[in-house]
């Protein structure tokens, strides 16, 4: 039986296309990463085997990026040498920290951040971790599942990852990923970038991205374009019988509780009575954004554009991920557990619009309702209309979803509030590493040397997770 491992030994390594989160014995409270580093290593020359985590020193900046090695490219591992180049350099600059650290007493979990990783670079991994490494305990664990343990234990649910150059939606079905429903998109925060680079040719790259990364850019819903500045309702005053509407969409998408909206709302409305209302980024014709040096910069209604081809992609991807998963019960759970993670979520307004999305173009039920209290058109509905009284019924019946929800943030994690939960797959690593290591009696939820003696780099493939 393999013994158990400290939790101040516990390495946890977060590898993604753009950044590698790292953290180094767990605390009570399970901190955010501490360390974020580029994934990406060097080689000295073009025709050198080796590589080196240091640049090399070049005249030139396009002669540094051909030496540049990414190991991850949309998601994929596509060098594996240089993959394991940067565990290695990982793992010795915490040694060098912690010189009275020994390797036996290091437990690895790795989190693969994407389905893309193939198999054979997933056994060379595993065999360096044990063989040039010396570690003596070794996990993999999905991102899309420890997504979902960050949020909470949900036997059925639906994890979104919008990451950089991809977005992956991952069924999770019995507490396992549902792996003929998972599926990659090619798109994500850089088809956003893409998009405002055309409509602001003047800007840079990095301009362009610190515009989608402030609060100034939104995505709006339909309603919400339309009562903006740019739409066509934005000179016509709301009527007093409309301060009694209030928002679903806002209730369901929200990480607040509906007694807490409701009374934000009232608050509102008395205090209109005696401050005079700001108006919101929406309303506004142009605002202004600080680039990273410190130049003010103001934009129009490109502010509000770019994510909208992206999210309608995600939602149809959404929708044929879910239909692999046969049990029409099992599926509208799924729909009752979406999570919604990677940096590109962080933007205003994302969740909503993929929330109305999906309800809009997929939602079967007549439950939800929007603003304006009506209930939005479907072209599931609209499927049954002209089918017979009992027959439509009893497809209805058959059909999900009925209706839809994200699953709100957990309040306990007080440090993970502050810093958001877009990269909150690290923080399920953390909870999962405490569950694979922690005792003895989980020993088969991990690779120990024992057993990789015995079965050699497939035997990752035998631990029970």
């Amino acid at each position: 039986m393999a013994p158990s491992y400290r939790e101040d030994g516990y390495l946890i390594i977060q590898p993604g296309s753009q950044n590698t989160l790292v953290r180094f014995g767990l605390e009570d409270s399970l901190s955010p990463p501490a360390y974020s580093i580029p994934t990406k290593v060097y080689k000295p020359s073009l025709e050198s085997p080796f590589y080196t985590i240091v640049p090399p020193a070049v005249d030139e900046p396009s002669k540094l990026e051909e030496l540049t090695v990414h190991p991850i490219v949309k998601g994929e591992i596509v060098d594996v040498d240089g993959m394991n180049f940067l565990l290695k350099a990982i793992l010795k600059s915490i040694l060098k920290d912690r010189p009275l650290i020994l390797l036996n007493n290091i437990a690895l979990l790795l989190v693969q951040t994407s389905a893309r990783w193939s198999n054979a670079s997933i056994e060379s991994i595993t065999q360096y971790v044990f063989e040039t490494l010396q570690l003596n305990a070794f996990a993999i664990v999905p991102s899309a599942l420890a997504s979902m343990f960050a949020y909470g234990s949900y036997a059925n649910a639906c994890v979104i990852d919008v990451g950089y150059q991809k977005t992956e939606i991952t069924p999770i079905v019995d507490y396992q990923v549902f792996v003929p429903g998972s599926k990659v998109l090619d798109l994500g925060g850089q088809f956003i970038n893409e998009r405002l680079a055309r409509l602001l040719p003047d800007l840079t790259s990095a301009q362009i991205e610190t515009l989608k990364k402030s609060s100034i850019f939104e995505s709006l819903s339909a309603e919400d374009a339309k009562n903006s500045f740019f739409g066509t309702d934005a000179l016509t005053e709301k009527n007093a019988d409309q301060d009694g509407v209030f928002d679903v969409a806002a209730i369901v998408t929200s990480d607040k509780s509906t007694r807490e909206i409701l009374a934000e709302q009232e608050k509102q409305k008395k205090g209109k009575k005696h401050v005079q209302k700001v108006k919101q980024n929406s309303e506004l014709e142009r605002n202004k954004f600080v680039d990273d040096d410190g130049n003010l910069i103001e934009v129009g209604k490109e502010r509000f554009q770019g994510s909208a081809e992206l999210i309608d992609s995600i939602a149809r991807t959404v929708y044929k991920s879910l239909l692999q998963v046969t049990d029409p019960k099992r599926r509208q759970e799924c729909y009752d557990a979406l999570v919604l993670v990677g940096q590109t979520s962080h933007i205003k307004g994302f969740r909503e619009r993929l929330f109305y999305k999906l309800y809009e173009d997929y939602s079967v039920g007549p439950e939800f309702k929007n603003s304006k209290g009506v209930a939005p058109a479907n072209a599931a509905q609209s499927a049954f209309r002209n089918e017979s009284g009992s027959l439509a019924k009893e497809l209805m019946i058959a059909q999900v979803p009925k209706h839809l929800k994200f699953v709100t943030k957990p309040e306990y994690f007080s440090e993970w509030k502050k810093l958001g939960f877009e990269d909150c797959s690290f923080l399920g690593g953390e909870i999962l590493s405490k569950q694979i290591f922690g005792t003895s009696s989980n020993s088969e939820m991990f690779l120990s040397r024992e057993d990789y003696q015995k079965k050699g780099p497939m035997g990752i493939w035998h631990v029970k997770l």
